[in-house]
């Protein structure tokens, strides 16, 4: 019996082995390379030029700028230039919260009249928070001495009430881009940095 379950264990040893040799060896789909079509868009609109003396011209502004949005500050990094911030937002409505609970009574009522549990309840799975990651960058500019180009990226993760990422996507929206451009600029005008 005590062979019976060691051949049994390297049988199974090996499967897994095998399984992994093939999931290794599969490839990447090529859509993967693909970059979307709104990629360059997207790009440009993250993307503003500034005429500034040096990079941490405009991290300073942008500190007091991200603090003003609410973020805390993850990694500042002048010498690279690198500033990186996060923030928790509450992802739930009103009118999602009061369908939740009603959900839940009716759940609970369904699971006491059939003597069966049905989960963890529709309120558990409520979407609770949304965390915006938001980072920019600052290089010189290839193209003119003098000038440093600013890009934003903000990363928005959906977490559930377990506290699971459900959702990770990337903010696209030039809108967004374009106020946040306009605000550093009002800043550094206010600064007194010349632009």
């Amino acid at each position: 019996m005590i062979a019976f379950r060691a051949a049994r264990r390297r049988l199974q040893l090996a499967t897994l082995m095998l399984a992994g040799c093939v999931a290794g060896c599969a490839g990447i789909p090529e859509e993967a390379y693909r970059l979307p079509p709104s990629s360059p868009g997207v790009r440009e609109a993250q993307t503003r030029t500034f005429e500034v003396p040096d990079e941490a011209s405009i991290l300073q502004v942008a500190v007091a700028l991200m603090q003003d949005m609410e973020y805390n500050f993850d990694t500042i990094e002048y010498e690279l230039g690198i500033l990186s911030g996060s923030k928790v937002v509450d992802a739930d409505s009103m009118a999602q919260q009061t369908g939740l609970i009603i959900a839940d009574i009716v759940l609970v009522t369904l699971s006491v009249v059939t003597g069966t549990s049905l989960g963890g309840g529709a309120y558990a799975g409520a979407d609770d928070e949304i965390s915006l990651r938001i980072t920019l960058v600052v290089l010189p500019s290839l193209e003119n001495e003098g000038q440093y180009t600013a890009r934003i990226t903000i990363q928005s993760e959906l977490i559930d009430k377990m506290g699971r990422v459900k959702k990770v996507r990337m903010i696209e929206n030039p809108v967004v881009f374009q106020e946040i451009f306009e605000n550093l600029s009002k800043a550094l005008f206010l600064e007194g940095v010349k632009q």
